[in-house]
């Protein structure tokens, strides 16, 4: 995630007790009594680090996470793959930069309290025109980097290969697994993480070094996003198509677009799964499943 384009989304100061509307949709998903993976030898190969901030304005955040256990419940989605190493989710603060990051060195997800201090400050104060309301605009980007940053973590440590650019097969891992999430969840995540990507966009400047970047442009995400959603069902949601957020042009491939990935997700990821993924309902069950344990 680029600091440069958050940064550009930085207005008035919010509260930062706003965060607990996030925190409190998120416990609608995840109740508290989630752990970290499976128990066990396994289980062990997550690892989860709060790191209370020295910023007084953060520790509002660094309590609510912990206390909701967000952390680790994203590490029980991962915990769905057999790791060969422990794997490390780290939430710290970063010295004003808004980020957040896999480090192959030390296989570690860290992310920063800036950055989830921005999220919340450019999310709407009610709702967006679109409708996306304030606790999706939240929720929605906090889980979709949490889990791009996973599927780097993945990557490397399963040693899967890659055609393209990573950054791209990270958005597309993330956007598999929250749309294997209930109906009702996918939406808010989806809504959420479009949103977000839509409002930097907006102010993203469109130059050689945004082009030269290894992550796509915020409108190329949201439209791969938008693409992946329907392909994946397009009964459920046919609105992004009928209401223009998604040309029609791309949306005729967007079934194919969402197999290829699925299908890659399967063959190269699917032999370190504690479920066979074989069928879908089986993965879509675990994910779920890892999403409320």
């Amino acid at each position: 995630m680029s600091p440069a384009n958050l940064e550009r989304l930085m207005g008035t100061r919010m509260p930062v007790r706003a965060w607990h509307i996030a925190i409190l949709l998120a416990a609608t998903v995840l109740p508290v009594s989630a752990s970290a993976g499976p128990s066990g030898r396994d289980g062990e190969r997550i690892r989860v680090v709060y790191v209370a901030p020295k910023t007084a304005a953060y520790r509002e955040i660094y309590d609510t996470m912990r206390e909701q256990r967000v952390l680790e419940r994203v590490g029980a989605i991962v915990g769905l793959v057999r790791l060969p190493n422990r794997l490390t989710y780290r939430l710290t603060e970063c010295a004003g930069e808004r980020n957040a990051w896999y480090a192959p060195e030390n296989r570690s997800v860290t992310v920063c309290y800036e950055l989830l201090d921005s999220i919340v400050q450019a999310a709407p104060r009610t709702k967006s025109p679109a409708g996306v309301t304030r606790q999706d605009a939240i929720h929605g980007p906090v889980f979709q980097i949490l889990l791009h940053e996973s599927s780097h973590a993945l990557f490397d440590l399963l040693q899967v290969p890659i055609l393209g650019r990573e950054e791209d097969a990270a958005d597309q891992v993330a956007s598999l697994i929250l749309l294997h999430l209930s109906p009702a969840d996918a939406r808010r995540v989806v809504n959420g993480s479009a949103y977000f990507f839509a409002a930097t966009a907006k102010e993203e400047p469109i130059d050689k070094g945004a082009f030269a970047d290894v992550h796509g442009l915020s409108w190329q995400r949201f439209y791969n996003l938008a693409c992946m959603a329907y392909g994946s069902d397009r009964r459920r949601y046919r609105a992004i198509v009928a209401k223009g957020y998604l040309p029609k042009e791309r949306a005729k491939g967007c079934g194919e677009e969402y197999g290829q990935v699925d299908f890659a997700f399967r063959t190269l990821v699917g032999s370190h799964l504690r479920v066979r993924p074989a069928g879908g309902q089986r993965l879509r069950r675990a994910f779920r499943s890892a999403f409320k344990s």
